[in-house]
């Protein structure tokens, strides 16, 4: 967690993963970028725990977040993977 931050205790954490949820749940069309970001800074993850949790580096992961990359479909089921999300495709 970022240091800035004083640390969550569980229910708190929870609370935020649903809150993080139920907002992208309400947007579909979202890109992927602001999903990421949206990601990181409502779980007050910094970019290096991002990257430990993800397997992609702190590099990509920030080029991403600033729309400077388009990650492959391998790396976009990473970013979201251990946040239990995944890639679909909407009409």
């Amino acid at each position: 967690m970022d240091k800035r931050h004083t640390e969550l205790s569980p229910q708190e954490q929870m609370a935020r993963r649903e809150s993080l949820y139920q907002s992208i749940t309400e947007h579909p069309g979202l890109p992927l970028a602001e999903v990421i970001a949206r990601i990181r800074k409502e779980l007050l993850l910094t970019l290096e725990e991002m990257s430990r949790l993800t397997g992609v580096s702190v590099r990509v992961i920030h080029s991403i977040e600033n729309q400077q990359a388009n990650p492959t479909l391998a790396t976009a089921e990473k970013l979201l993977k251990p946040f239990g999300l995944r890639m679909g495709v909407f009409r």
